[in-house]
């Protein structure tokens, strides 16, 4: 039997997204920097369009939210939650957490535990994999918050990088369930641990931020950025997921003892069209069977998941019971999958900060 890691006795009982107001076209963004590539390029990705957090907006404001939408849409009370996880790679702070002032905004008890995890884009299956133990050894509905604001970090003059990324917010709820409904989540972790292809390389204790930092520099291929920003090794990238991915979610097909035509759908992190496609084909999955929001948001981190169900699957998670894989990859050469029930549970309107 595959090494695949299991959770039973739990459910998912809500999902809501928010993403800023201002929405980034790349046709007119990308123009004097891509030229005549344009269109072939964002053909490629798929993004058309994009949103940007206004200044002084972060991650933590478009998560809460997303909670709050979701408590007004499904009628939840916070203050009866036992614990709260926040995930994020761009927290208000590097100390205190993002978790605990959520925490406070949103009126969980104060007994309940609150805290952050970083895994960047593999983030939304290990956030699930967390709250769900959370929720199993508290009994009580735990709230997973994700959610990114790239766009302060992300050079509008970097060929790789200006015209994927975009900011937005989730929130997740998970709440304990009957053991015996035959509800059993199941992961696959993988992590190869590169440092250099998805990084941002003055960002934290190892490399200080300094003037430097804040200085553009000019690479071979005519981008230019900052040391603060976001850099990326396309080819890298894409070769680790299509190598990574596929494997890590046929090893969760084995444990399920399921083929992929046994799922209702797959949702993979809205990363790259082109990649995200590619991993799709190799198991089998098309058309309404992988629904894609990226070309509507961009690549928002490891929130994608829950916005691409919130966008693109409303009305079917509320409506159905669905057995879904889905799949996060990108920085640390890292991938996590998940196999689990789906629906029916309330799914909120994206909503807009």
């Amino acid at each position: 039997m595959p090494d695949t890691i299991s959770l039973e006795g739990l459910a998912i009982g809500g999902i809501s997204a928010c993403v800023p107001r201002h929405a980034i076209e790349n046709a007119e963004y990308g123009r004097e920097l891509y030229g005549h590539d344009l269109d072939a390029t964002i053909k490629v990705i798929g993004v058309q369009r994009r949103r940007f957090a206004d200044p002084g907006v972060t991650a933590l404001d478009l998560c809460v939210k997303a909670a709050l939408s979701l408590s007004e849409y499904a009628g939840l009370d916070y203050s009866e939650f036992g614990g709260l996880v926040f995930l994020t790679m761009t927290p208000d702070f590097s100390m205190p957490n993002n978790a605990s002032y959520a925490h406070k905004l949103l009126g969980l008890p104060s007994g309940a535990p609150a805290f952050d995890i970083s895994t960047a884009c593999a983030g939304y299956p290990y956030g699930l994999w967390m709250a769900g133990m959370a929720a199993s050894c508290t009994g009580k509905r735990v709230l997973l918050l994700d959610g990114d604001t790239h766009s302060p970090f992300v050079s509008p003059y970097d060929r790789s990088t200006s015209l994927l990324f975009g900011d937005g917010g989730t929130a997740t709820v998970i709440l304990p369930a009957d053991a015996g409904a035959g509800n059993v989540w199941r992961f696959d972790f993988v992590t190869a641990g590169d440092r250099e292809a998805l990084s941002a390389p003055d960002s934290g204790y190892r490399n200080r931020v300094n003037a430097g930092s804040l200085e553009y520099e000019t690479f071979p291929d005519g981008s230019r950025r900052r040391r603060i920003d976001l850099k990326m090794d396309g080819m890298a990238v894409f070769n680790a997921v299509v190598r990574n991915a596929p494997a890590s979610l046929s090893r969760l097909m084995a444990s399920d003892c399921l083929r992929s035509e046994d799922y209702d759908c797959l949702l993979l992190h809205q990363a790259n069209l082109m990649m995200i496609n590619s991993v799709a084909r190799k198991l089998g999955f098309r058309d309404e069977r992988f629904p894609t929001s990226i070309d509507k948001y961009g690549n928002i981190g490891s929130g994608s998941i829950a916005l691409n169900i919130c966008s693109e699957m409303r009305e079917t998670v509320e409506a159905k019971h669905l057995r879904v894989l889905m799949s996060a990859f990108g920085a640390g050469f890292s991938a996590a999958s998940a196999s689990l029930e789906l629906g029916p549970c309330p799914v909120a309107p994206v909503d807009e900060y």
